[in-house]
Parts: C-alpha cells; structure tokens; sequence
C-alpha cells in the first residue's frame, strides 16, 4: 500500500492515524444524532434478529467513537486499531451479503439516506481502503512494540 520509505517519514504515520480516526469519529457522531434511523439503517441489511438491531444501533457510535479517540491519543491504541480492523471486515462482508442478495440498502455509515442497490458498492468501495489503513496501522503498531 505504502512504500517503507514513506512509512518512515515521522509525519505520515500520525497523519495516517488522524485520518482513520477522523473518518470513524465522523460516523459514530453522525450516527449519534439519531440512533433510530441507523436502527432502520441495520435493519436494511436483514442480517441480524431484530432483538439486536436496536443493541448494535445504540453500542457501534460509541465504540467507532471512542476507537477514534484512542488512536488519536494513544491510549489502548493498538486494540483500538484491531477493533477497527475486525469492524470494517465484518461490515464488508455484511455489504457483499446485501449485493449477493441483490438488497437495496441504506449503509447509515455517515447517517441515512435512501437505500439503494448502488449504496452497497460504495460503502464497500470506501470500507476496502479504510480496512487496509487499519491493518497497516495495526501492523506497524505491533512492530514498534
């Protein structure tokens, strides 16, 4: 993804953890706002029973939330970073249920929208890189252990 020239630089390396955790801190707080249209959102995917729906609505905000803020200060970094991994991972493959099952669907990733077919592919499209960074990230952390 990065060449290790570039992952040596002293400035890419926190720059790339500000940008994950921007991009998770955005959606948990977009998500916050209202938990019952991101309810609806996981609905869409028709993958969970409905006695977890509202239970994942209510506990993923904060968890991307806190996840971002752990990046960014450093405390519980590396867990942080393998939560986030495992999220996104487990979200792609929620994403490539609704396209194999041809679900319209509305991710409710950065709030609602209207669900469509096209909506899986970009929220895939945007998870792919994002799950990259978090491994990588996940990676080098380890290594500097």
């Amino acid at each position: 993804m990065f060449p290790n020239s570039l992952l040596r630089n002293r400035f890419v390396i926190p720059a790339l953890h500000w940008l994950l955790a921007g991009v998770f801190l955005y959606a948990g707080a977009s998500k916050l706002g209202s938990p019952q249209a991101f309810a609806d959102s996981i609905a869409t995917f028709a993958i969970l029973p409905k006695s977890l729906i509202n239970l994942v609505a209510l506990g993923l905000p904060p968890f991307e939330i806190l996840s971002g803020l752990a990046i960014i200060t450093g405390i519980q970094r590396h867990p942080a970073l393998l939560g986030l991994a495992l999220l996104t991972a487990i979200f792609m493959v929620a994403l490539g249920s609704t396209i194999v099952r041809s679900i319209p669907i509305d991710c409710g990733c950065f709030g609602s929208g209207q669900p469509s077919a096209a909506d899986a592919w970009v929220a895939l499209g945007r998870d792919a890189p994002l799950f990259a960074l978090a491994v990588l990230l996940y990676r080098k952390e380890s290594q500097d252990r």
